[in-house]
């Protein structure tokens, strides 16, 4: 911000963040505003390419202990799985899975409530950009995807990814060569993994909340995706489907209860906000607008517009994520 000649402090007032966020990266703020914040600063500055600035400036080391337990893996396949299977440490609003077909793999980045496109090109890039850490300086992906439409100049896409960026597609993130995966990582040193691992497993458990929030906020995560099922969420935390419905059972409830509400929540924090139906129905996975108005009045009593006159205003997520 400040090599654009904005005031980081004042920019922070305005969305909410706290000062010592700026200068403490342990401390967790709302995604949302962090999302408002680099909406606009890229705005102020007028700079649509403001998250990739900021994506250039980010290390594999940002990630923590994480990004060491990502180095010292054997392959990127084992890589990715740990940042999976540890992200909520560092941001509990996104989520990434990897899916493999025939010669690719696509990795993808789920949001939140939806992604603006400054945290959807910071997020992107700097999975992009840790990659190539691992992989080395020469790797690039074969694509680079996002859901929002083009800005006006992509030299830094060109300059960051090794590629154009395609736009307007139905998900944000990396298109990579499936061989990549299993490519072995010259960064590997598997003691020293085993040793951080038991220090980041320390770690998450003195910060694990309970399992229905986590699996709870996972199901926020996938719901727009359209594919959120007990075997999807079960896959993001690293166990089988029984071992997911075992842990929810001993906390006195069912995956289907809880994701119905949570995407109840979820419909109501959006509709409330005034975001448009048909946005809303893709974020809390139906498949059309009419099906998410015939479940939002059974389930809530009144259409989502009524609901919108009474309610207007309230509403909001709650993941957050790290300064």
């Amino acid at each position: 911000m400040r090599s654009l000649g904005l005031d980081p402090a004042r920019l922070a007032a305005e969305t909410g963040i706290p000062l010592e966020a700026l200068s403490d990266p342990d401390l967790k703020v709302p995604a949302e505003r962090v999302g408002r914040l680099l909406e606009l600063a890229a705005t102020r500055a007028a700079a649509p390419d403001f998250g990739l600035r900021l994506a250039e400036t980010r290390r594999l080391s940002n990630l923590g202990p994480v990004g060491l337990i990502a180095r010292d893996q054997p392959s990127l396949r084992k890589a990715l799985e740990v940042m999976r299977q540890y992200q909520w440490l560092h941001n509990e609003a996104i989520a990434l899975s990897v899916d493999e077909t025939e010669d690719i793999a696509v990795l993808r980045l789920d949001f939140a409530g939806g992604p603006a496109a400054q945290a959807a090109e910071l997020s992107v890039g700097v999975l992009c950009g840790n990659l190539r850490a691992l992989m080395g300086p020469r790797w690039r992906p074969e694509a680079v995807m996002f859901r929002h439409l083009a800005p006006p100049d992509l030299a830094r896409h060109r300059r960051l990814f090794g590629v154009a960026p395609e736009f307007g597609h139905d998900f944000d993130g990396l298109v990579i060569a499936r061989r990549d995966l299993d490519a072995p990582l010259a960064s590997a040193d598997p003691g020293m993994a085993n040793q951080v691992q038991r220090y980041v497993e320390q770690l998450a458990a003195g910060r694990r909340r309970a399992w229905r929030e986590t699996v709870g906020d996972l199901i926020v995560l996938l719901l727009p995706t359209g594919a959120c099922s007990a075997d999807r969420v079960a896959e993001h935390l690293g166990f089988d489907r029984r071992t997911l419905h075992r842990r929810l059972a001993a906390e006195g409830c069912s995956f289907r209860d809880l994701m119905t509400e949570r995407r109840a929540e979820l419909a109501a924090s959006l509709v409330a906000e005034g975001r448009g139906l048909s946005e809303v129905a893709d974020l809390t996975g139906f498949a059309s607008l009419s099906a998410f108005s015939h479940w939002f009045r059974a389930h809530f009593g009144r259409s989502a517009s009524a609901f919108r006159a009474m309610r207007g205003g309230q509403g909001g997520l709650a993941q957050r994520v790290r300064g």
